[in-house]
């Protein structure tokens, strides 16, 4: 990364009086120069951002345990979207998502996600909360 570009991101984050991760720190740095305020505080202060239109949440942590299953739903009932299984969670796009999980026995788990679109400059991130 470039020191300018990277102490100017630094000098925005403090402005707004955010903080930002060394791994988040890069994400910002290609958006600092397409983004405003708004989106740059957005960006900052997402649990999780990934520069293409879908993200990946973490599995709930009892689905990992020997006997444990997980799932990721949008919705409910017949009109319920899932979420695709892939290594270390599932990919999913816009909306309110729940990522539950059990461990085969007595322990369940849920965990609400609200995921959105942001445009930075032409591109399409999504971010997590």
């Amino acid at each position: 990364m470039n020191v300018q570009a990277t102490e100017a991101v630094q000098e925005r984050i403090a402005r707004l009086g955010l903080t930002a991760s060394e791994k988040r720190l890069e994400s910002l740095t290609i958006a600092h120069p397409l983004v405003d305020d708004v989106v740059f505080a957005e960006l900052a202060k997402a649990l999780r951002v990934a520069r293409q239109p879908t993200i990946v949440l973490p599995a709930q942590r009892f689905e990992n345990l020997s006997r444990g299953r997980g799932w990721a739903r949008k919705g409910r009932g017949d009109s319920a979207e899932w979420g695709e299984r892939v290594q270390g969670g599932y990919r999913v796009g816009p909306g309110e998502w729940t990522v539950g999980g059990h461990d085969g026995f007595s322990r369940k788990g849920q965990d609400e996600w609200v995921v959105e679109h942001v445009k930075v400059g032409g591109e399409t991130w999504t971010i997590a909360g």
